[in-house]
């Protein structure tokens, strides 16, 4: 039996903290993950767990945040 594909509201609020820039990634109304500037990379959250992942731009960093939280929720 094949599972029904599910559409999933992603969304992106930007918001500064103590000076510095944050993205805020939402699914639905469920904050999942964030992604700050560090020096020339980015830190990417998940705030499930809090894991932590270096990532190359801020696109990288969604696409990370998306994939672990698919992985790993359940």
């Amino acid at each position: 039996m094949s599972k029904k594909e599910k559409t999933v509201a992603v969304s992106v609020k930007d918001i500064e903290r103590n000076g510095q820039p944050v993205e805020q990634i939402f699914v639905g109304k469920r904050l999942i993950g964030e992604i700050v500037a560090d020096k020339e990379r980015f830190k990417a959250i998940l705030l499930k767990g809090e894991q932590a992942f270096y990532v190359r731009s801020q696109e990288e960093g969604l696409e990370t945040i998306l994939q672990q939280y698919h992985l790993h929720q359940g």
